[in-house]
Parts: structure tokens; sequence; C-alpha cells
């Protein structure tokens, strides 16, 4: 068990009364601890009480825990934690199954500065993205996917009417009570003809003793004997219960047995412990049941072949009795008798009957006939050699014109076909509940692997339509990459515009120093936003053991990661305070990885670059950070600052065909950019016309 959690009740929020709810719900609390472990969001948020939210709070609770770590460790603000979201609904959207879905919320490591655990993750994503890259984008294999859900643990088990277990041991009893009751009649036999009694009102009856052996039972009363109770597994009893727990589940099994398979046959490593003709075999198994737990007709020869007999026995009697009485007719019509001296004089005297002389000399005819008749009832029904004795009882030895049948027999013939058929039914619902019995924990096992495979394969998918490579980790402080993307956008013509970018010293970076605290200018809307985004995407991503979205990349690992978005317009006496409350906790000499939007907002311009610069110099101090701010305001921070900051600039050179800016949005090293407003305003008056036209030629011979 993983960390300290060895009890429900020594998980955080785990009383009593809830410990008691989730022993209900997965049935021990050994499988109800390794949900918790095992972050199965989805099965702890069926369980009485517990919705999503508290289930994710709880496993993050543990994991927390167990690992020493929290999601407040590396993300220090607001605007930090909502890229880490939104990466995560992200990824989110490559999951294949709810259950995907909700475990990544809690199986997606938090931004961590342990380096074990990033480099631990970064070993296991490797994997996913290979895994993505074999697979590649099977529909087939995303549709088997999506309907494979977590085990129904719990389902109602249907009573068994036609059923009785009866036993004269009043312990016996108890304990079958105790155990069965709730799924078929138990009940106490004082005597053989309570016994018998309470028998005759089920088609199949359990002695749980012997204390009926020494006595002849009537024939429908045909008790299975079982000598031991307590010795006897529960599908022997109550096959009904396994099958059910399977048939609740069915189309989750078989779809996991089919990825299973198709994975195997990519030439992906998964549950190499189980061979290929034990997953055979569970298939097969499945096959012959359906989902309300029945056994699907034609599975079963014998149950066929008797059910056959059984619809087809008053018509083919029916029809061989005709038959038989038209041939028995031919034989008298063609039939010529001569009566012997001495039958004359026996008939005359009345020691004999005619009829019985005549019986006699018809009785081989008769005979060929009845046989011919029985035998081709015996063909049609299929009957076996046991059942034929019941066909002979039908038809009178005697000769009788016309024939006629026994109705009694044949109903008494019926009811032991009906029989059969119970019985068999029975003995192939226990033969099919035996084998699953054997697969209980294999299929819990493999359905949950093939969910946790899911978890794993988004993310690959994720890494794989993006283009995400894994970033070389460096000693710090330093971040660089060629052609990296904003995962946050989608332009028209597709994905971000590729960049490039350094800060700090690595092998991207322009100047031998690798600069540190950098300012970044330039034209509005030419992509100073979207580039700390991903920078900060960056940042994260690689703290989480992922790939980054670039070609290649190098990123240091730090302590502490603040992103200050763009402040939405002025602000009051208090929340400017507040704002610089928040930058406050940037000055001590910790790892920091620092980035804010447009500071400036947050008061008048001078004051503004007067607290940046200060803000910039206390980082520049720290030999340990790293700094990128947004500014159109970076010739007036760098008046109010003695430290060396290197300026970077995006800028715009003109207009295109669709009256776009045309920018290159890779920042130009130590530039200070313009943020030339006259193209927009230029723009705006190619757009319009007439008066509105007019204003903006005079604002844009402004510029000029």
């Amino acid at each position: 068990m993983s960390g300290d959690v060895r009890s429900l009740r020594a998980v955080p929020g785990i009383g009593d009364k809830m410990a008691k709810r989730f022993i209900e719900h997965f049935g021990t609390e050994d499988l109800a601890l390794e949900a918790i472990v095992g972050a199965d969001i989805a099965g702890i948020s069926q369980v009485e009480g517990v919705g999503q939210r508290y289930a994710v709070s709880l496993v993050h609770e543990i994991r927390s825990r167990s690992e020493g770590i929290d999601i407040y460790d590396l993300l220090k603000t607001r605007e930090a934690m909502d890229v880490y979201e939104k990466l995560l609904d992200l990824i989110k959207g490559f999951a294949h199954t709810a259950y995907a879905r909700d475990k990544l919320h809690t199986f997606i490591p938090y931004p961590s500065r342990r380096s074990d655990l990033i480099m631990q993750m970064r070993s296991s994503v490797s994997g996913y993205m290979e895994t993505a890259r074999l697979l590649g984008e099977d529909t087939t294999l995303v549709s088997m996917f999506a309907k494979v859900k977590p085990m129904d643990l719990k389902h109602t088990i249907p009573r068994a009417r036609d059923r009785v277990l009866i036993t004269a041991d009043q312990k016996a009893f108890e304990y079958a009570r105790e155990r069965f009751g709730f799924m078929l009649d138990v009940q106490l036999a004082g005597s053989l003809s309570e016994f018998i009694d309470i028998a005759r009102g089920y088609s199949h009856v359990i002695a749980a003793d012997d204390t009926c052996l020494s006595f002849d039972l009537p024939e429908e009363v045909q008790p299975e004997f079982v000598s031991d109770i307590t010795q006897y597994e529960d599908w022997e009893i109550i096959p009904e219960k396994e099958i059910i727990s399977f048939s609740r589940n069915l189309g989750s099994l078989q779809c996991a047995i089919d990825i299973v398979s198709v994975l195997r046959s990519r030439g992906v490593s998964f549950m190499d412990d189980v061979p290929d003709k034990d997953l055979g075999q569970l298939a097969s198994t499945l096959s012959l049941i359906d989902t309300d737990g029945n056994i699907i007709e034609g599975t079963d020869e014998e149950v066929d072949r008797l059910r056959y007999a059984i619809e087809g026995l008053d018509a083919c009697v029916l029809a061989a009795l005709k038959d038989a009485n038209s041939k028995f007719d031919e034989c008298l019509v063609k039939s010529e008798f001569t009566l012997g001296g001495q039958d004359m004089l026996r008939v005359m005297k009345g020691s004999v009957e005619l009829k019985d002389i005549l019986g006699k000399k018809l009785h081989s005819s008769y005979h060929s006939v009845m046989k011919e008749c029985i035998s081709g009832i015996c063909s049609e029904l299929d009957l076996q050699k046991k059942e034929t004795m019941f066909i002979d009882s039908l038809f009178p030895e005697e000769i009788r014109h016309p024939v006629e049948i026994d109705r009694e027999q044949l109903s008494s013939f019926r009811q032991h076909l009906e029989r059969k058929v119970l019985k068999r039914q029975l003995e192939h619902k226990r033969e099919i509940a035996r084998v699953l019995s054997s697969y209980r924990d294999f299929v819990r096992r493999m359905v949950k692997e093939v969910l946790d495979f899911d978890v794993g394969f988004a993310i690959g998918c994720f890494a794989m339509a993006h283009g995400l490579e894994m970033p070389d980790i460096i000693e710090g402080p330093g971040l660089g990459f060629e052609n990296g993307r904003n995962l946050f956008i989608v332009s028209r013509h597709g994905d971000a515009v590729p960049v490039d970018y350094s800060v700090g010293k690595n092998s991207f970076s322009p100047d031998a120093d690798g600069s540190r605290v950098v300012l970044l200018s330039g034209v509005n809307s030419g992509g100073k936003t979207s580039l700390l985004e991903l920078v900060a995407q960056s940042v994260i991503l690689a703290h989480m053991g992922f790939p980054v979205p670039a070609s290649s990349s190098e990123i240091s690992l730090t302590d502490r990661f603040y992103y200050f978005a763009k402040s939405k317009g002025t602000l009051d006496a208090g929340a400017f305070e507040t704002t610089l409350t928040d930058f406050a906790v940037v000055a001590d000499n910790s790892a920091k990885m620092v980035l804010a939007d447009e500071l400036e907002s947050i008061t008048e311009p001078g004051a503004s670059a007067k607290i940046m610069a200060g803000i910039l110099e206390v980082l520049t101090e720290n030999q340990r950070s790293m700094s990128v701010f947004v500014s159109h305001l970076s010739e007036l921070i760098l008046e109010n600052t003695v430290c060396r900051i290197r300026v970077d600039g995006i800028e715009a050179s003109g207009l295109d065909a669709d009256l776009d800016l045309i920018v290159d949005r890779s920042p130009r090293y130590n530039y200070v950019a313009k943020s030339t407003p006259e193209l927009i305003v230029e723009r705006l008056s190619k757009k319009t016309t007439g008066g509105e036209q007019l204003f903006y030629e005079k604002l844009k011979a402004k510029f000029q």
C-alpha cells in the first residue's frame, strides 16, 4: 500500500460511516484502498455520497502525502495554475475513455521541482509517445476504447425461483440461509414427507445432507445431494451469481480483450504474462452469455436437442400416428384370412372370440407398422436410447383399430424432457460459471490495465498531435527553444506560427553571458503575450516530465514559477497595494522563473516604469532567477535602472494583402521594438470608407 495508508480510517476525510460505504461498494477494505491509492476517480465517484470533486480531492491528498509534493510548491500564481489547468484540458481531449479523462486529473504529475520525479515521468511519457507512434490514428482501436468502462461491482443478482436448497440439519440450514438465502430459497425439512412436499414445488432440488438417500423418492423428486455445503463454491450452488457479474460488464470485457489482442498484434508489449490461449478461452466463454445474464440459445447442443424434441413432440407423434393408422388400414384391406375348422368350432362354442383369432393373424403386420412408427418418431426428434422407452409405451401392445396413443404417458414424457432441459441448463450454467470464476481477478486487472493504458495513450496522442519533443534538462538558469508553438493558439492557417527564443544561458543564447532578465517590447498583436504563454507552457510541461511544443529545447529546473498576466485597466489603491504584495514574494533568493505581462497598467506610466525597474533590479541580483517582462515602456524602464537588462523586440514591417500585420514572431535580441500604432491606423483607414476613412487618414498624417 502506498505511503502510510493502511486503513480507510487513516485516509483524511473518511470516517466510520464513509469507510463502511467504501467497503460496501468495493467489496473489501483492501479493494477500496487500492482504488484510492490507484486514483480510480470513476470508481470512487460511484460510492454513495461521493462525487467527482471529492474523489479528485481525496486522491490528491493521498498523493501529496505519499510523494511529499503539492501543486503549489512550484506554481505560485493563479495565472500559472490557469496555464497548468488549460494544459490538462488539452491532454484530456485526447482521452478515449471517461475513466482516462477523470484519472488524468490525478495521474498527470504536478509540476515539480524534484528532479527524480521529473526524470521518472520523462521515461514513462517517452514510452507513451512511442506507443502512440506504433498505433497511429487507428479509428477502430479508438472506438473499442470508448466502450470500455470500469467494472460495475454493484449489481442485483436475480433470485433463482426454480431452485431450492433443503436440509434437515439446523446448523447447515442457518449457514446456507446466511450465505445463499438472498439468491435462492433455503428450507429446513423435519421429515421425509415434508422434504417431498417442499421439493415438489421446485424444478431443481439441492439436498444439503444424505438423510433421504435410503428412501425411494417419487419420480418428480430427484434431488442433487451435497454432503457438506461449506465445501462448495458459490458458482456450484448459484452459478447465476458469477455469470451476472460478467454479463453486467460484458461490453467492456469483450472490447478489453479485443484491445489487448490489437495491441499485441501492433507490437505493443501489454499483459505479457497472459497467454493468448487464455484470452481466447475467456472470449469464447463470454460469447455464451448476454448482457442480462442469460445463456445464449444455440450454445449448448444438448439443450437445443431437448428443446427441439419438446417443441416438435405433439406434431411429430400425431403425424406418425396418422401415418401408422393409414398403413394399418392398408394392411387390413389387402389381408385375406382362412379360418380353419378347429378355430371355427371354438368361435361357435364361444371358447374364443373371433377378434382374438384375427389379432393373431394381424400381429406381425401391426407390430411391423408400430415399430416403423416408433422408429420414425425417435429419429425425427433425435431421441436418445433411454428416451425411446417412453415412445414405446405410448402405443398399446394389443392390436387396436384405429390405433390411439396414451395421452397420460405422452404428458409424462414431456415432463421428463422438460426436467432434463432444466437440469442440463443448470449444468451448462455451472460449466460457464466455473470457467468465469477462474478469470474473476484477471478481468478486473485486465479492464483496469486497459483503462490505465488509455491514460498513457492519451498523453502519447497529445504529444504526437502537437509535435512535442522532450527538452534537454540543463543546469540553470536557462531556457531556449527553436520552432516553439503556443498550444493555446490555432490560427486560421493551422497551428501557431513557430518562434525561436532564449533566456538565460543555453545553446540558443544570443550572448555569451546569457541574459537572465529580459524586457520584451513590440507591436500590439505581435505575439508578445503568446510568446510569454509559450514560455509558461514550456516551463510547466518540462517540470511535469512532459515534452514541450518545440522542435528542440533546453530548460533548467527551477524551484518556483510566477506568471503575472496582463491587468485589466488601472488598479485602485487597494488592488495596487495587493499587486505589489504579490511581487514582494519574488524577492527571496530561491531559484525562480518570473513572467509578467504589461505590468505598467497597474498605475500611471511613469510610476509603473520605476516600479518595474526596481523589481527587475531585485531579480538581476538573484543569480538563480530568470524573468521575462512584456512592456511598452522599455526605454523608460531602462532610464530608471542601473542594471544591465536585455531588451528584445517583436516588430511589424507592414501590412499584407489581407491587411494583417506582417510580423516576425521571433523576437530580435537586443532590440527595442516600436509599437507601430501607425500600422494599426493605416489598416483601419484601408478597411473603411467615407468619413471614417478621412478620420483615420488625419491620424495617420500625424505619424509622418
